[in-house]
């Protein structure tokens, strides 16, 4: 997974911060979102601190785990922030409430619903599928561990 000789340098300054991690715990590589300027905005959340947490279509997610290792990257593939993914839980889209939208790095409950109504309705669209407020989601919370 760590082919990319400069997301290979970035594991290894983490490593060099760090201390030694666990390669395979390693899951994932890749940006939070499907557009560059997306990308960019949850980037900067995780590393000033205000995203701690994510989400994903719990029909499509793939199995998060606590203590899973992700690296965040810009969309271009450039890797900028390692984070731990802490805990899961699911949580019907209408479920979803204001401290998770903030965890979330979206400052208003609003503000969420608006994002993720255009995200994730595009992502069931190309399904033939609706979003409801009975879609189910996966809720992931994370804790950036580098940079530190």
């Amino acid at each position: 997974m760590l082919t990319d000789p400069t997301t290979a340098r970035f594991w290894a300054q983490a490593e060099a911060a760090l201390g030694p991690l666990p390669r395979d715990r390693l899951s994932d590589i890749g940006p939070f979102d499907d557009n560059a300027e997306g990308a960019a905005y949850c980037v900067a959340a995780i590393l000033d601190g205000t995203k701690t947490a994510t989400s994903a279509l719990a029909a499509t997610a793939r199995d998060y785990q606590p203590g899973d290792l992700e690296i965040a990257t810009e969309f271009d593939g450039t890797p900028r922030a390692l984070f731990e993914i802490t805990a899961t839980d699911l949580c019907p889209f209408g479920e979803i409430d204001e401290a998770f939208a903030q965890a979330e790095g979206d400052g208003t409950l609003a503000a969420w619903r608006e994002t993720h109504l255009r995200y994730y309705g595009a992502r069931l669209a190309e399904r033939g599928e609706t979003l409801t407020q009975d879609t189910m989601l996966r809720r992931i919370f994370l804790e950036r561990l580098y940079p530190v």
